[in-house]
């Protein structure tokens, strides 16, 4: 009975990341959009990357590749930093927030692709 009733609490723990993340089809490939500025916040890690940019005077939120993906293609934490002037190629959200998810980065004249 104590396994079932842990497996029960459990269970649920290990659905809610899964269920809280979201899916590309938010995001509006018809509309490419590249913003160029600086990292003013940034998280790398899973399930994804993700940046905090001003442009045109509003914050942005871009999503960026999973870590393995980011570590894979070279951009790492120490280049993809707070501070760092950054080039972000992507698409923006259907639903007009101020969010994009990043096809590409460029970061002191290299490109990294995240696709």
């Amino acid at each position: 009975m104590r396994q079932i009733f842990a497996a029960a609490v459990a269970l649920p723990l290990l659905i809610l990341p899964a269920a809280a993340h979201h899916g590309w089809g938010s995001y509006d490939a018809s509309k490419p959009l590249t913003i160029s500025a600086t990292i003013e916040e940034v998280t790398i890690g899973n399930p994804h990357g993700d940046l905090m940019l001003t442009y045109n005077g509003e914050m942005w939120h871009v999503t960026l590749a999973p870590l393995s993906r980011m570590n894979a293609r070279g951009a790492t934490a120490d280049i993809v930093k707070q501070g760092a002037a950054i080039t972000v190629y992507g698409y923006p959200k259907r639903d007009g927030a101020k969010e994009m998810r990043a096809e590409w980065i460029e970061i002191g004249g290299k490109r990294y692709p995240l696709r």
